[in-house]
């Protein structure tokens, strides 16, 4: 018998998803308007401890850049774990892919941050209960 899969709604923006042998935190982003699919964004469990690091180093890019780059203009890079670094008017900031999910202060880091080290914690709890049933 199957145990299934739980899934929680998480503070960060994501939904943590948990099966008895894995768990991960998803993404849905939707398109500009209807015409267009969305986007789905998925982080492993096993590697939110690179995510985590990914997002600090990420942001300390950011605001290195964000001082360099010349007021008015748009600029973006890649950053690590897939992320891109976005300055300039659209989506500044630390984005988990592409321009989605733009981290742009040290509060909205901090919350997806505590997110994903709260998934960390909660997960091995569910997949315990997960393999009682």
């Amino acid at each position: 018998m199957s145990a299934g899969t739980y899934e929680e709604p998480l503070p960060c923006g994501g939904k943590l998803k948990v099966t008895k042998t894995s768990w991960e935190i998803s993404y849905y982003f939707s398109g500009p308007d209807m015409r267009y699919n969305g986007t789905f964004v998925t982080v492993p469990g096993a590697s939110i401890e690179k995510y985590i690091s990914a997002f600090a180093e990420n942001w300390a890019e950011f605001e290195q850049l964000k001082e360099s780059i010349p007021k008015g203009g748009d600029f973006s890079k890649p950053g690590k774990q897939g992320m891109t670094i976005r300055i300039g008017n659209f989506a500044q900031g630390v984005c988990i892919q592409s321009y989605h999910m733009p981290i742009s202060s040290a509060q909205e880091l901090e919350k997806v941050i505590g997110g994903y080290r709260y998934a960390a914690q909660r997960a091995p709890k569910i997949q315990e209960f997960l393999g009682s049933l």
